[in-house]
């Protein structure tokens, strides 16, 4: 397994491809799709303002700063890649440890 790597906000493998976000989808959850090909999930809770917001208020999203995050323009909300990863790191790797 490649091992992830953080540099200036952006974040790379061991074999130095950096890992961006591609788009995301709003299920159940919010699906961010990477660049890498892998799919990282996080709950509408993730921030009062998404949770409080419509769905339908979240499709007008737009990535920034090259794939590092989003900005969701109808509630003024930016979400980075480097929160999404330091949040599943909190909420849900380490909670398995400890199972």
């Amino acid at each position: 397994m490649p091992t992830l790597l953080l540099g200036t906000g952006i974040f790379y493998w061991r074999d130095g491809m950096s890992i961006l976000i591609n788009k995301i989808e709003l299920n159940d959850k919010i699906l961010v799709y990477l660049s890498s090909g892998d799919i990282l999930s996080i709950p509408y809770s993730y921030t009062k303002r998404i949770e409080q917001s419509d769905v339908s208020r979240l499709l007008n999203y737009r990535l920034i700063g090259g794939g590092r995050g989003i900005h969701f323009d109808d509630i003024d909300e930016d979400i980075s890649l480097g929160g999404i990863i330091e949040y599943k790191l909190k909420h849900e790797f380490l909670l398995s440890d400890c199972a």
